[in-house]
């Protein structure tokens, strides 16, 4: 059964743990030989990162508290994307970069679609195009040079594609997390029936308990989001920044876009 506290650390302890792992040569070097030639070496062979792993980045209020969090734990914050991934709409977080939170100038919470979502069906998400024409990477990666978080941000599908079964991907993925980094994400508690559950059970926690029966310990792993978010909290999650908010919003307007009240009530 899934237990938060065995899986994610405290920032405080994650700083710790990564400070002395770093520095236990003998450690690192066991990791990156059971890696072989799945170890990200480019970026892990000088200095620790801490990681934020999705498809695509965005400057949402979630990828800057990524970056306060990263510079806290004394780690160089850093992105992995998977930009040849297949969009599917029913993937929120996938639909959450053609569907964007904002805020208007009166205050008004609001949704804004800069994609259609039937016509970006099963494309690679490199390839998804904006009701404008825009390609949908370019876009975000031009909110990113809008904003004031500098992170290093890297394509990683060549990567992603070549681990084959989930098993094997999150084994492999989770090692890079033992001494040369920390992961930000969120393991959400499962009940005893669901994807999530059977994601957690035959996924995560296999290779979580794979890796400290091999070496002794777990991954460093601390948890994104706090746990029973309410709907205002899911929110500004998603939402941005207000200088990149302010431009998003008159990018819609200027592009005859509808904004779509939220109730968050």
């Amino acid at each position: 059964m899934f237990d938060d506290k065995n899986i994610h650390l405290s920032l405080d302890e994650a700083r710790e743990e990564l400070r002395k792992r770093w520095n236990n040569q003998k450690l690192k070097s066991a990791i990156e030989k059971e890696l072989g030639e799945h170890l990200l070496s480019d970026f892990f062979n000088d200095k620790p990162r801490a990681i934020l792993n999705r498809h695509m980045c965005s400057p949402d209020n979630g990828l800057v508290f990524f970056y306060q969090c990263a510079k806290y734990i004394n780690a160089i914050p850093y992105y992995s994307e998977f930009i040849g991934d297949t969009f599917v709409h029913f993937n929120e977080e996938k639909k959450g970069l053609g569907r964007l939170r904002v805020i208007l100038d009166d205050g008004t919470k609001a949704m804004v679609d800069i994609m259609n979502f039937h016509e970006n069906e099963l494309r690679e998400l490199g390839e998804c195009v904006l009701k404008t024409g825009e390609k949908l990477v370019d876009f975000h990666h031009l909110l990113l040079s809008l904003s004031d978080v500098d992170v290093e941000t890297r394509d990683n599908t060549p990567w992603f594609r070549n681990l084959g079964h989930a098993s094997d991907f999150y084994y492999f993925l989770l090692l890079h997390f033992v001494a040369h980094g920390v992961l930000f994400t969120n393991f959400e508690p499962y009940e005893e029936d669901g994807s999530e559950a059977i994601f957690m059970r035959d996924i995560i926690d296999p290779a979580i308990q794979k890796i400290e029966k091999r070496f002794g310990i777990k991954p460093l792993i601390v948890r994104m989001y706090p746990l029973n978010q309410n709907t205002e909290e899911d929110f500004y999650w998603w939402s941005y920044p207000k200088n990149v908010n302010d431009w998003i919003v008159e990018y819609a307007k200027k592009n005859n876009l509808t904004f779509k009240k939220v109730d968050l009530k």
